[in-house]
């Protein structure tokens, strides 16, 4: 009789593939998928779960997340296992232009500096070459999988630093050497982040000329655009541009739009995305599942202010003729398109307003007590003008704040346009949370798939419960290349969640973030069960995947 490790008995299984859900007992051996079907009640394992009146998934890929420091971070475990807590299993790292590596001796305190706010208090900042960086990963062990892309701001940083000009031909080289180190060493496929400093000092040409070599290995191209508001349209046909002209599979970060008077362009966003995938171009989005999302509190500053990194921003914040510059652009500056030198493509505060950033890490030891609120209320409680009291802040922490922006796929009374994007059949669940043991953590970090499952799935019918799985796990692993997730199979990597579809939720709010969810009862990584009533309490069952480079 076949020995097995793990049974799960009378579960309803929702395979990922977007096919319609059926009853089945599933068998593991091997860390692996065995037998999908009728066991007999005589057969045994070491481990069995009664999955009768639930449903069980695939392990949920998180598509876009920010966890790559934490990770290196020999206590992540603990750090992390929010997200193994919602169900997810796998983690796809390297979002938005942000990596460790490469790292050059000369550039080191700059890449430092603009990491700080990734960082927990056990990692370290930087490696020399990402095959490094994943060697680290392997022999440390991890929590959860880990699926890794390179970071064009990475490389940008290693060759030229924080300068705001276009690279010369050998800092170019250098930076394509670089995407090509990664591909080999497993890197899944090159991000960008076009609204940070370094990748907003890009040209389409230069971010075009890194993604090709991720579509010359047979990797993903993804980016945070130039602009999430008034440029919006423009910065998709640009996403859709270098995925067409660098020949490469192309994953448009996060769609969304800051602020109520932009939410009507993300329908014709999506018109652009339609037509591109229509014409042949494969591109396709992901989406958070709330109406706010968290990032660097420096992304609120115009471009000139940050060349030269952190420090030159800090530099300019206590000069006062360079506080007033800044603060004029701030209060006064609208974002043109195309972009030229010196140019905005996303004023946050003029789409959001001061009540629409909301502080979740604070580093500088002052200010914590400002956590969970926002700039406006911070200011009016320092009894100062809100830009100067951000000002201070960034001062005083020296970029290691992390804020919530507020409005950008609906607001609190209306998430319409939030609901148009998850309905998309090609829009993947992230949570773009990141979280790193301190501060108050995003929503997302906690509840992002329960709330999928509970709210938009069971509550709204928003759409069918097998697409929104397929959303949170094969279309994820489609995008990506990966054949063991995202999909309950025969042969496939044994990271399954089981579910509680009457009780599942997130049971947050945005003044109550911590909230635990409710509903995912067993959680398995690699066939071992790490969350609820089967868990062993093994740490690190995750693998560290890599891609294998063709061409």
């Amino acid at each position: 009789m076949t020995a097995f490790d793990l049974l799960l008995r009378g579960g309803v299984v929702v395979d990922g593939s977007n096919g319609p859900a059926y009853p089945a007992d599933i068998a593991v051996s091997d860390g692996r998928v065995a037998v999908i079907g009728s066991i007999p009640a005589d057969v045994r394992a070491p481990v069995e779960i009664d999955a009768r009146g639930r449903h069980v998934m695939p392990g949920f890929i998180d598509i876009h997340s920010h966890s790559d420091f934490v990770l290196a971070d020999p206590a992540h475990g603990e750090v992390l296992r929010c997200f193994l807590e919602q169900g997810i299993t796998t983690l796809v790292t390297g979002n938005c232009g942000f990596a460790p590596a490469p790292c050059t001796p000369g550039h080191r305190t700059e890449m430092e500096s603009y990491t700080a706010f990734l960082r927990s208090a056990g990692a370290r900042a930087a490696w020399p070459t990402f095959g490094a960086y994943l060697d680290q990963l392997d022999s440390q062990g991890v929590a959860l999988n880990v699926v890794p892309l390179a970071a064009h701001g990475a490389m940008r940083i290693a060759s030229m630093g924080f300068a705001g000009s276009a690279p010369d031909d050998d800092q170019l080289r250098q930076m394509v050497r670089a995407a090509d180190e990664a591909m080999d060493a497993g890197a899944f496929g090159i991000s960008a982040g076009l609204a940070y400093a370094p990748g907003m000092y890009a040209s389409t040409a230069e971010v075009t000329a890194l993604a090709a070599r991720a579509g010359r290995a047979g990797g993903l191209f993804t980016c945070h655009s130039r602009g999430l508001s008034e440029t919006l349209v423009d910065a998709v046909s640009e996403v859709v541009q270098i995925t067409r002209d660098a020949r490469v599979r192309g994953q448009f970060s996060h769609l969304c739009a800051l602020g109520e008077g932009n939410w009507p362009k993300i329908g014709r966003a999506i018109d652009v995305l339609d037509t591109a995938r229509r014409s042949g171009i494969d591109i396709a989005t992901d989406c958070q599942a709330y109406i706010a999302g968290n990032t660097t509190l420096t992304a609120l500053f115009p471009p000139w202010s940050i060349e030269g990194g952190v420090d030159a921003l800090v530099a300019r914040l206590g000069s006062p003729a360079g506080r007033a510059r800044i603060r004029a652009e701030i209060l006064h500056g609208a974002p043109t398109w195309p972009l030229v030198s010196g140019g905005w493509t996303d004023n946050m505060i003029a789409s959001l307003g001061w009540d629409g950033i909301w502080l979740l890490q604070v580093g500088a030891s002052d200010y914590k007590r400002f956590e969970g609120g926002s700039l406006l209320a911070m200011a009016e409680d320092r009894g100062i003008d809100p830009f100067d009291a951000l000002c201070d802040l960034v001062e005083a922490d020296r970029g290691e704040s992390m804020m919530l922006v507020v409005g950008s796929a609906g607001s609190l009374r209306n998430d319409a346009p939030l609901r148009e994007v998850l309905a998309l059949p090609f829009t993947s669940l992230e949570t773009d949370a990141i979280v790193t043991g301190t501060g108050v953590r995003n929503r997302g970090a906690l509840g992002a798939y329960p709330r999928m499952l509970g709210h938009f799935v069971r509550d709204e019918r928003l759409l069918p419960l097998e697409q929104a799985v397929h959303q949170m796990t094969g279309l994820a692993a489609d995008r990506l290349g990966l054949a063991d997730v995202g999909r309950i199979r025969a042969g496939a990597a044994a990271d399954l969640v089981v579910v509680d579809m009457d009780s599942v939720a997130d049971t947050s709010d945005y003044r109550n973030p911590e909230a635990p969810p409710t509903g995912n009862q067993d959680v398995i990584v690699n066939r071992v069960p790490v969350v609820r009533s089967a868990a062993t309490g093994t740490p690190y069952a995750g693998k560290v995947y890599r891609h294998t480079t063709r061409g």
